[in-house]
């Protein structure tokens, strides 16, 4: 978990429960009434009482928000995204098949959009995760930050044409809640909401406006 400390900066702490630590009483989930993935639990957890011993530290003040590390690793939950929508359009195809309708004009070219949609956000999730993880120190932290931010908008711009076209295919039966895409869609929808999209995109612009390199050469 993290922690502050008292001249404001954050700590990274693996706090040690003792059987009083564990009493279930300290969790509060109640404020978590969220649209989609109610499965999940998110809430709050008192930890009053509990001592932090310098060997319940992990690393130094600032390592948690310390860069790229920070930023580029926003390619994990992009990469969550990414199977939500991957799993969203699987279900569309079945629909259509099962209802007879894969041979309708309109229905073929939502599909296509779709499929085109959903490619583009594996292409970027793949190439976000490489220079994320393979850095080798010698790559300028901005780039890999650019790129990762500027791949964060392009899945989420894909999830949300993805809902959209496979909506208007499916129409009121996705809707149901005895339909899988009712679900899978709350949930998709909701986990499209990460933190601070428009600093991201502004972010990443900003490093591509920064920089003299030719387009084709900015991510190489």
């Amino acid at each position: 978990m993290t922690a502050g400390v008292n001249d404001g900066g954050v700590l990274m702490v693996l706090p040690r429960l003792d059987q009083k630590g564990c009493d279930i009483s300290r969790a509060d989930l109640s404020d978590w009434r969220a649209h989609g993935m109610r499965a999940s639990a998110t809430g709050s957890y008192d930890f009053s009482g509990l001592a932090v011993s310098a060997n319940d530290i992990i690393g130094s003040e600032g390592d948690y928000h310390r860069e790229p590390s920070f930023s580029a690793g926003a390619w994990r939950f992009a990469a969550v995204q990414l199977g939500g929508i991957e799993r969203l359009l699987d279900e569309a195809r079945l629909h259509l098949r099962r209802a007879g309708r894969s041979s309708d004009p309109h229905q073929l070219a939502r599909t296509g959009e779709a499929a085109v949609a959903t490619e583009t956000a594996k292409l970027w999730v793949t190439r976000a995760a490489e220079l994320a993880e393979q850095d080798d120190g010698r790559r300028d932290p901005g780039q890999v930050m650019g790129y990762v931010n500027l791949a964060r908008s392009a899945v989420e711009r894909a999830g949300l044409d993805v809902l959209e076209l496979v909506h208007r295919s499916v129409g009121l039966a996705g809707f149901l809640r005895t339909h899988p895409i009712e679900r899978l869609s709350r949930d998709l929808a909701t986990y499209l909401r990460q933190p601070a999209p428009d600093r991201a995109l502004t972010t990443a612009a900003a490093y591509v406006l920064g920089r003299d390199t030719p387009a084709a050469d900015l991510w190489s």
